[in-house]
């Protein structure tokens, strides 16, 4: 199979981490993977922020607290979304969410686990991120290497989902 429909298919959301330490090439591999996501009219509107500290580490997870992710992940990527780069919201939200697959998509295919976490507009949680005035939180994404291996999930069948014209 393909490597990258196989890491499709075998990325899973991953909520319980290791302690060991994410080596700074493998994050910016993962950044770079985010620099190239598509957006319209390539505005690029998304802004990270990476986490790495373990005082905002600590005190983004008294704000965020499912699973405590955030305090355990030795990284959390912050995507931002800069109102005043795009165009259309839509659209530009739109575009911050193929940010958000490429991040942990290429967290997957180093060996990382991810998770998405919809944490959106939360000025307290921007104000520890240090989000300008035009940012806007729209995604959490803790990172680190997995501590659990969780199996597949059912998706539904394609004729569910899918209908030809």
């Amino acid at each position: 199979m393909n490597e990258v429909l196989r890491a499709i298919k075998e990325r899973r959301s991953i909520r319980s981490f290791k302690t060991d330490p994410v080596e700074p090439e493998k994050i910016e591999a993962i950044l770079e993977a985010a620099r190239w996501a598509p957006s319209g009219k390539n505005t690029q509107p998304w802004r990270l922020v990476v986490v790495e500290s373990r005082e905002k580490r600590e005190q983004l997870g008294r704000l965020v607290t499912q699973m405590d992710m955030i305090r355990t992940a030795p990284v959390t990527i912050a995507v931002l979304l800069d109102t005043q780069a795009g165009y259309d919201r839509t659209k530009d939200v739109q575009a911050i969410g193929a940010c958000a697959q490429n991040i942990l998509l290429a967290a997957h295919s180093l060996g990382l686990g991810a998770c998405w976490i919809g944490r959106v507009r939360d000025e307290q949680v921007e104000r520890v991120l240090g989000a300008r005035e035009h940012e806007e939180l729209m995604v959490l994404i803790p990172v680190g290497y997995p501590k659990e291996s969780p199996p597949p999930r059912d998706r539904k069948p394609l004729a569910e989902l899918v209908r030809r014209i």
